[in-house]
């Protein structure tokens, strides 16, 4: 998606430990850095279009994900990992862009409405039917949709801590690293914003 990568790229440098490409990377080696946007790219991609819920946003919010993680590579330490500190880099990425005067001025996208993450297109949103269907892959497409408009409704700062833990599945102390807090403000915080989920839920889901 980034950077031009061919498939080459990867099995040349797939193989290494994440530290190795690190290190490769800082001294220069491109194909290292590109192994390393192989590994993470796809799931900044999905937190970028969970937070900002607009697919060229998100690919924008991946492109200068990356950016950043390059040009701060010399300054890359390791006190946390490599997935750790590039999810901080795209949270303060997104958080940037739902700051900005430009997002602000945007007219709220219509809950009714499901953008896919695939091709940007807006689709109408298929409300939850209370008469069970034949299939069960229409009641989890149902609840995915549900569960994104429940999540368009949160604050930032709930949201963020969702997509986080339950939708990427990161760690307690990736989050507080993340987040910049204590282990037991991560997880207060996160109790609120279910709470939260589950309030937005009623009336979407049954």
């Amino acid at each position: 998606m980034l950077f031009g990568r061919g498939a080459s790229t990867v099995s040349a440098a797939g193989s290494d430990t994440e530290a190795t490409l690190v290190a490769q990377a800082r001294a220069g080696d491109e194909l290292a850095f590109e192994a390393l946007v192989d590994r993470h790219e796809a799931a900044i991609y999905q937190l970028a279009w969970r937070m900002l819920r607009n697919r060229e946003d998100a690919l924008d919010a991946v492109q200068e994900t990356f950016l950043r993680v390059f040009r701060g590579l010399a300054s890359f330490r390791g006190e946390a990992s490599m997935r750790t500190w590039t999810y901080g880099i795209a949270l303060n990425v997104c958080r940037n862009k739902l700051e900005s005067a430009e997002w602000k001025a945007r007219p709220r996208q219509d809950s009714l409405q499901l953008v896919d993450p695939g091709d940007g297109e807006e689709r109408e949103r298929p409300l939850p039917d209370p008469a069970p269907g034949p299939e069960a892959t229409a009641y989890g497409s149902e609840l995915r949709c549900a569960l994104d408009a429940a999540l368009g409704r949160l604050t930032g700062e709930h949201r963020e801590i969702i997509v986080l833990r339950d939708v990427q599945g990161l760690e307690y102390e990736e989050l507080a690293a993340i987040l910049g807090c204590a282990l037991g403000t991560v997880k207060s915080r996160l109790a609120r914003a279910r709470a939260a989920l589950r309030a937005a839920l009623e009336g979407v889901w049954p």
